[in-house]
């Protein structure tokens, strides 16, 4: 008997040994860093004993609580639909195949997945949360709850709103692992990261910057059983917007750098500001601007212009300089309206193309008048209205040109008018800066001249291009400069063209209401 029985019970105790000793570490640090980044998860649809009571609650709450953060950007599982569907396990089996919730979260690209079970239980319902890393799925954490079934004729509608218990239960499951966010990028001692005033982040606050070391997972349970964080430095923030924050580095190890993927490993909250006697009888409250913008600055640059026909033409510019003033008004719903006009004068001075000759009229008095209107849809990327967004906008832009009419020097007035579509983009670079890009294009546009001895306009287009950036100097109060491109052409019936553009820098103040 002893004979049949030593075998088992060695193996017995191997398996048991094996079991309670950690994984070794999974790597270097930085590429532990950038394996548990977590910014992407999967929310699999619930699983229940009751007909899937349950599903459509559940993913309503994980979509009202990831769209209010910006630490994970959550995945849509419609592409996964047709791994799932080629599975012929019913669907509780699927949620505990490996194989199957890694195919899922690859072709979702999915770092983490989110499996929610629902057991009734006599009038008790348990929900069990589990937070899953890809590829193997190991267990990053996991967190429970129970909702009882109200007793008959009480008055109560089921188990009412479960919303509730779920953030809940989601919040203290994240925060079983060891970082609340990680830093998303560098630029000299200034630090941006991914999370912001939803979770928790006040300005000065003082981070505390680590890398991973190590994570160790049990080797039979595939379950999360250690974090080894090394820490880096400190960083103080600087300003916070919902969903993102901005910090200046003043603390870092010897010989170790502060960097990307590493995480936010303890938050210190800055001490309240002691009240002054004055702060103290009155607070003041800044809203943040609701209905848009208005802005007044300058154009100013350089203006040229050629005129070419058979044999002959003329080209010339000059230096521009006017006022220009824009306005935005924000509708519901993302929606916006625009407006700008700007008046601008220079004196004008050219030579003949074939010759080679100044003007014998020597300069001359030329100026534009800009109007422009427009409406458009605006797309904040991280559901933050500070945060990057991009738009996309129709409207009519009319730009007149005045020259003195004449015909051997090959100028008359003329006006460029028409339709346009545009799209550009604004991304906060560091702390109140941001960054602004803005292109137009026309669409059908014409041009008329009240004279000419040209003859009539066959084609025309209209070209805007704008790059520039702003600086936050109060709530309400922005400083805004930028390059300015804008070019017009027209070809006439017989064979001559028109060919003018403007290079301007426009810095200007904006204020917000």
């Amino acid at each position: 008997m002893f004979r049949k029985t030593f075998p088992r019970t060695l193996f017995l105790s191997f398996v048991i040994v094996i079991s309670l000793v950690e994984a070794r570490p999974a790597g270097a640090s930085v590429e532990l860093d950038r394996k548990y980044s977590l910014s992407t998860v999967g929310m699999l649809r619930a699983s229940d004993n009751v007909d899937g009571l349950f599903a459509d609650y559940v993913a309503a709450a994980y979509k009202s609580y990831f769209s209010r953060q910006s630490r994970f950007s959550p995945q849509d599982l419609g592409r996964a639909d047709a791994v799932l569907a080629a599975s012929k396990l019913p669907y509780h089996q699927i949620l505990q195949d490996s194989d199957i919730l890694n195919q899922v979260a690859r072709a979702i690209r999915a770092e983490s997945l989110l499996r929610t079970t629902i057991q009734k239980q006599g009038r008790q319902y348990r929900f069990v949360i589990d937070w899953l890393h890809a590829p193997r799925m190991d267990l990053l954490a996991s967190e429970s709850f129970v909702l009882q079934e109200p007793e008959p004729n009480s008055g109560s509608d089921g188990l009412g709103n479960i919303e509730g218990p779920i953030q809940g239960a989601l919040d203290r499951l994240l925060a079983k692992v060891p970082f609340a966010g990680q830093v998303t990028g560098r630029d000299n001692d200034s630090v941006t990261f991914d999370i912001g005033r939803s979770s928790g982040i006040q300005r000065g606050d003082i981070l505390t910057i680590s890398t991973l070391d190590a994570v160790k997972s049990h080797p039979l349970l595939k379950t999360v059983v250690h974090w080894d964080l090394a820490p880096i430095g400190k960083v103080e923030i600087e300003e916070v917007d919902e969903k993102i924050s901005f910090g200046k580095v003043i603390e870092e190890e010897q010989n170790l750098r502060l960097g990307r993927w590493q995480k936010v490993s303890r938050i210190t909250h800055a001490p309240p500001p002691e009240p002054t006697p004055a702060a103290a009888q009155e607070t003041a409250v800044i809203e943040p601007p609701r209905l848009g913008w208005i802005s007044g600055g300058l154009s100013m640059g350089s203006f040229g212009r050629q005129f070419s026909q058979t044999g002959s033409g003329a080209t010339g510019g000059g230096i521009i300089l006017g006022p220009q003033v824009e306005g935005q008004v924000w509708l519901p719903r993302d929606w916006f309206g625009e407006l700008a006009s700007g008046y601008s004068f220079w004196s004008h001075s050219q030579k003949n193309l074939a010759t080679g000759v100044e003007s014998a009229a020597g300069a001359v008095a030329a100026n534009a008048s800009l109007f422009r209107i427009a409406g458009g849809y605006s797309y904040a990327v991280l559901g933050d209205f500070f945060g990057p967004k991009g738009w996309l906008k129709l409207g009519f832009q009319s730009v007149s040109f005045t020259f003195p009419s004449s015909e051997a020097e090959f100028m008359n007035p003329i006006a460029f008018k028409g339709l346009f579509i545009g799209f550009g983009g604004d991304l906060p670079i560091r702390s109140k800066y941001r960054a602004l890009v803005d292109l137009q294009f026309g669409l059908f546009p014409s041009a008329s001249q009240p004279t000419s001895a040209t003859g009539s306009i066959n084609s025309a287009s209209q070209v805007r291009f704008y790059l520039g950036g702003t600086y936050e100097y109060a709530p309400r109060l922005s400083f805004r400069a930028g390059l300015d491109i804008m070019s017009q052409n027209a070809d006439f019936s017989g064979g001559e063209s028109l060919s003018q553009t403007s290079i301007n820098f426009a810095p200007a103040v904006v204020y917000f209401f």
